[in-house]
């Protein structure tokens, strides 16, 4: 009988026959079909990995370490929480909804999306990104010295600089003349500061800004239109709702839910257009992973990438791929791939049955493992960079 070496090792081929197993040649190696608990390195050896010991018994889910300053975030229960890694204490911060919540880096800010809306971190306290629209005020005629006509009055909320969308249209009908008496609604954000009326000049239809007020004030009487200035922003438009994935792309904040892909509006990450703001999918999302010359989408059964510069030039390429392990996707430095990465900055990586798939910034495919690795399966996974290795887990 032949002796065999075991040395040096290049992984795992499932696919090819017994005979392929064992490389022959100038740069001799051998195939293991299965490899537990242990790590191989660059050069064939291999080295027994690391045990794993229960750190902590509280129900933690959804873990994620920032890489701004090393924070560490979690969900237990409906609770989004900031985790110690020293002792496991948690901190909570906000009540997210359970389920699957994803987390992003955005403008030196964490954020997380769960079931309960986009929530952020700023090093301090947490609180939802979004403002929610108001209701219409309620309007009356009052004393003034207004001309008899139409006037309509819609409001806004503020935040720090940061406005809600406009409210729906009051008009009040002025028959002999006179001011009028504005009812703000009432807001149940205790993060909003103020409300911003905006109005319509006498029988126009098109609103103008007007006057900011403290949100502790319940009415304002308006005997004359103040001074107008520009139109509401972000007319007919909605909050930005949460999803199962977050991502950045060229000054907006995307999320996905469903089969729908949601973009904000560009450098107003917490404002959506209800009526383009969104690309809708053939399938279910599986993840969503933007890079240089687009964006990544993984489906049910295969990954799309939708490429293109802007919202409005996005066009649709279905890859001819294995089906992506939902949530598995990351995003990784082009130095750490090396010749695979193809230009670019930043690349997508997923597992998916043939072992991991990178996407390029170019929007090109490549399986470096596809001739070795099949019958990888699961329902969901999570990949870290760790060290020169992409590990994931699964369940």
């Amino acid at each position: 009988m032949n002796n065999v070496n075991l040395l040096p090792m290049a992984g795992i081929n499932n696919v090819g026959k017994d005979e392929a197993l064992h490389v022959r040649g100038d740069a001799p190696r051998i195939y293991l079909r299965e490899a537990l608990n242990v790590d191989i390195s660059p050069n064939g050896k291999p080295r027994m990995r690391d045990g794993l010991r229960n750190v902590t018994s509280t129900p933690l889910a959804n873990l994620w370490q920032s890489p701004l300053h090393g924070d560490t975030f979690a969900t237990l229960g409906d609770q989004w929480v900031k985790v110690d890694p020293t002792d496991w204490s948690t901190q909570p911060l906000a009540t997210i909804g359970e389920g699957l919540v994803s987390h992003m880096v955005l403008n030196n800010v964490v954020l997380a999306a769960g079931p309960a809306g986009i929530f952020t971190f700023g090093g301090t306290n947490a609180q939802r990104m979004t403002i929610d629209t108001p209701p219409p005020p309620m309007v009356t005629g009052g004393a003034g010295a207004l001309e008899a006509g139409s006037y309509g009055v819609a409001v806004s909320w503020l935040r720090n600089g940061m406005e809600s969308p406009p409210s729906a249209i009051t008009h009040c009908v002025l028959a002999g003349g006179g001011g009028l008496d504005v009812i703000l609604p009432m807001c149940m954000d205790s993060t909003v500061t103020h409300a911003r009326l905006y109005f319509t000049r006498q029988n126009g239809g098109e609103l103008a800004r007007g006057e900011d007020y403290p949100i502790g004030l319940s009415a304002v009487a308006v005997p004359l239109l103040p001074k107008l200035g520009g139109p509401p922003q972000f007319w007919r438009m909605d909050a930005m709702p949460t999803g199962l994935y977050l991502g950045y792309w060229r000054g907006r904040l995307l999320t996905a839910r469903a089969n729908v892909l949601r973009f904000s509006e560009a450098m107003a990450y917490h404002i959506h257009d209800q009526r383009h703001g969104y690309v809708q999918m053939p399938q279910r999302i599986t993840f969503v992973q933007p890079v240089d010359t687009g964006i990544w989408v993984g489906q049910v059964d295969h990954v799309a990438f939708l490429q293109g510069a802007s919202l409005e030039s996005l066009e649709l390429q279905t890859k001819a791929t294995k089906a992506p392990v939902p949530g598995s996707a990351i995003k990784v430095k082009a130095e750490v791939l090396g010749e695979m990465a193809g230009g670019g900055s930043e690349c997508a990586v997923w597992l998916a049955e043939n072992g991991y798939v990178v996407g390029t910034a170019g929007g090109a495919v490549v399986e470096p493992m596809a001739k070795v690795m099949k019958g990888v399966r699961a329902s969901a996974g999570a990949t870290v960079v760790f060290g020169d290795r992409l590990l994931t887990a699964v369940t």
